[in-house]
């Protein structure tokens, strides 16, 4: 709605998807994070390529680091 210069807004919640994926083995529990009939697939079947190609580059520096730890510990002073 355009009053004059002025724009109105109008902000809602939505209610969340009901869905839950439950893990029998570990009782965990995992809600979907998207609103109630939502399009596609439930927020926990979406991949995200791009932060587990982050993730995997920050483990091997983690370990890369701890390497060289270890090797300067045992090379001693």
């Amino acid at each position: 709605m355009n009053r004059g210069s002025h724009r109105v807004y109008r902000f809602d919640t939505l209610p969340l998807c009901p869905a839950r994926l439950r893990d029998l083995a570990t009782r965990s529990v995992t809600s979907c994070v998207y609103f109630d009939h939502h399009p596609g697939p439930h927020s926990w079947a979406v991949t995200d390529p791009l932060g587990d190609l982050i993730a995997q580059h920050i483990h091997s520096e983690v370990r890369r680091l701890a390497t060289d730890d270890n090797i300067r510990d045992t090379d001693g002073p």
